[in-house]
């Protein structure tokens, strides 16, 4: 049988962030150091991509300072936010948020081993080094080996973040 050609795209950018946010994600912060000090964003494309080895691939606005700085740092920590940590995701999605230290003034934190922070209260981090950069339309790909990583302790008992349709859900 042969194949169908698609004819042009016919899916604008509106109806397809609306058709996607039907999709519920978890909700990370994505950070990594650079000269000026330490960076971040909210990042909900986020996925594991192998166990063995134990690889994963986050995405970013290709024009982004944090994909500037992930690409020149060469590896990035992934924080998995906790269903109380909703003020952290949205400081870290706004637009004209502050950089470098600025950006983590008042924010719980210490420093992991690759130097990116990682955000006291998450529930788990994962201390990742950039593998591949793969450019997809407007966002970048990065690839990275995952070189340390810690989950909080079940006692903590905090559920996770989520995100569907343009807002924060806290589930159990």
């Amino acid at each position: 049988m042969p194949s169908a050609r698609l004819g042009p795209p016919v899916v604008g950018p509106q109806q397809f962030r609306h058709v996607m946010g039907q999709f519920v994600t978890g909700v990370t912060v994505v950070t990594a150091c650079a000269e000026d000090g330490p960076h971040g964003t909210t990042v909900n494309s986020f996925t594991s991509l192998s166990l063995d080895p134990p690889l994963v691939m986050i995405s970013l606005g290709a024009a982004s300072r944090t994909a500037a700085v992930v690409a020149a740092a060469g590896a990035f920590t992934v924080n998995i936010l906790s269903r109380g940590q909703a003020e952290l995701g949205a400081r870290f999605a706004a637009k004209g948020r502050p950089s470098g230290h600025a950006a983590f003034a008042r924010v719980p934190h210490r420093p992991g081993g690759n130097g990116a922070p990682v955000l006291t209260g998450a529930l788990a981090h994962l201390e990742c080094r950039t593998e591949q950069r793969i450019p997809a339309g407007d966002h970048v790909l990065f690839v990275a080996r995952v070189v340390d990583l810690a989950a909080a302790s079940e006692a903590a008992g905090d559920g996770p973040l989520a995100f569907h349709q343009g807002r924060f859900l806290t589930l159990p």
